[in-house]
């Protein structure tokens, strides 16, 4: 038994076809099949059931768990002879939310991407849970997302805190308030007080978003009803409602940090940030301890550190 031997066996078993098995190994059919069958030889058991569709056996569940255990000591193995060899060479694979993606990658990929040329970038944007998944594997380096990172055996380091931001149309602003617009726009921007807006109307995203269920937990706890005219999966699409005037909207800091400090000024919409500890998510790096990190993963961890710094000199002081 060998890795390869090995890598065979967690493709068939991922795929459970070996048509689809041997095309991702690229190797035949019949050479997949082989394999396979000396690994069953070797062990004594089947591992898989040929009929009357390929599963696996009870013995092929329980070597799974072992093969992915030894696949990720491999990469490890190697991983630590790249950076002995100190050839800046290898990759690291990086599991961040799309929320995240968008505020923190344009920041960090360009440079890291300038001093590590021979790095291999891998990305993975997806879930929280899949991404735990995929970290606790060993088929992530990193992930990026908010907290709470709740995988067991994780490291967490704290980035930055993220606010949200009420928008709310100019326009929509000025018509509803008349003559006190500057004087309740300038107590919004000291204090936020949703009951200003108890007739407005609210496009905010669905619920099960992360802002969403932020916000919907603190509006209870106020007793605020919102008078929610349209719902979206997309927080800009929302953000670009709000702009055109036709609502209320929620806007993560993660996102508002992407806007240009020109854009700001001449927006149709102002931005009014929450200031309850309720309305504030952080953002976390996490990886597996006792795990080898590749020495690219902790350099890009310092790339990650250097953009979150710069990020945060250009926080608007509010």
């Amino acid at each position: 038994m060998n890795f390869t031997t090995l890598k065979y066996f967690l493709v068939t078993a991922e795929e459970l076809n070996i048509t689809h098995a041997a095309s991702r190994l690229y190797i035949s059919q019949q050479a997949l099949s082989g394999h396979i069958a000396k690994l069953e030889r070797e062990l004594g058991v089947a591992l898989f059931d040929r009929s009357p569709a390929l599963s696996l056996t009870y013995a092929g569940r329980q070597l799974q768990k072992y093969a992915e255990q030894t696949a990720d000591l491999e990469r490890q193995i190697y991983q630590m002879a790249g950076d002995v060899r100190n050839d800046r060479r290898g990759e690291v694979r990086v599991g961040i939310s799309h929320t995240c993606g968008r505020a923190v990658l344009p920041s960090v990929l360009p440079e890291f991407r300038r001093t590590h040329p021979m790095v291999d970038l891998i990305l993975q944007e997806d879930t929280s849970s899949h991404m735990e998944q995929s970290l606790h594997r060993g088929d992530l380096d990193l992930m990026i997302d908010f907290m709470p990172i709740t995988l067991e055996g994780a490291q967490c380091e704290k980035l930055i805190e993220e606010r949200l931001f009420l928008v709310v149309p100019k326009a929509m602003l000025q018509f509803r308030c008349g003559a006190c617009y500057e004087a309740v726009r300038s107590e919004c921007e000291r204090e936020l007080d949703l009951s200003l807006f108890a007739k407005f109307p609210f496009i905010l995203l669905r619920r099960g978003n992360r802002v969403r269920s932020m916000l919907d937990e603190y509006m209870h706890r106020l007793s605020f009803e919102p008078n929610i005219i349209l719902e979206t999966e997309n927080v800009e699409t929302a953000m670009a409602l709000a702009q055109q005037g036709m609502g209320v909207t929620v806007y993560p800091e993660l996102f508002r940090w992407c806007i240009p400090e020109d854009a700001r000024q001449e927006s149709p919409v102002e931005f009014f940030p929450f200031r309850d500890a309720q309305t504030t998510g952080t953002l976390a790096a996490a990886w597996m301890k006792g795990r080898y990190q590749p020495r690219a993963a902790g350099d890009f961890m310092d790339a990650c550190r250097d953009a979150v710094s710069a990020i945060r000199a250009k926080q608007v002081s509010i």
